[in-house]
């Protein structure tokens, strides 16, 4: 990565430590971090690491994450923010050892829900997408970073103004580090 494509690009949380080499930028996660909302069971954690610029109107976000293992709940990701009570994010995650697991939450008013579903291959790189179109968000991911399979749409309510970028965190006591590369943005 080009410092140059940083520029617009700001912390929310920042990181234990960050540092840039081979074109792209290594974080490492603070531990006991994360991003979930639980009003009914009395649960809140908004303290994870997210990377973002800010954007109005339609556009396209890809990244990629890499990784050399997965501590148990760790995960990096994208991420589109509206505010602490409204955001979604998608991400691998490592719910049990070996077994990968492919994660998106919604979180509208608060209440954050979760879908997943084994990638039933091992996997140490994965590339993310987000598109804007008016209200609309479509999601997809790679396992390439040519091919991108369409794996959700959501819908959140109108804001002109949003927060698109790359997270990561680390929910239990083990920190996690990531390589974050392939950052583009456009219309």
């Amino acid at each position: 990565m080009h410092f140059e494509q940083l520029e617009n690009f700001e912390w929310y949380n920042d990181p234990e430590n960050v540092r840039f080499e081979n074109d792209a930028m290594v974080i490492y996660a603070r531990a006991d971090t994360d991003f979930w909302q639980s009003i009914h069971r009395g649960f809140k954690k908004d303290d994870g690491h997210f990377f973002f610029c800010r954007q109005n109107g339609d556009f396209f976000l890809t990244l990629k994450w890499k990784f050399d293992r997965m501590e148990k709940f760790s995960q990096c990701g994208i991420m589109l923010r509206i505010d602490e009570r409204n955001w979604f994010k998608a991400s691998l995650m490592n719910e049990q050892a070996g077994n990968n697991v492919f994660v998106t939450s919604l979180t509208v008013g608060g209440h954050s829900d979760w879908s997943g579903f084994s990638l039933n291959e091992s996997v140490n790189e994965l590339w993310f997408r987000l598109n804007r179109v008016g209200d609309d968000y479509i999601f997809s991911y790679s396992t390439d970073g040519v091919k991108f399979i369409k794996q959700r749409m959501f819908y959140l309510k109108s804001y002109e103004e949003v927060k698109a970028g790359a997270y990561i965190a680390s929910p239990n006591q083990n920190d996690f580090s990531a390589e974050l590369s392939n950052l583009k943005l456009g219309v």
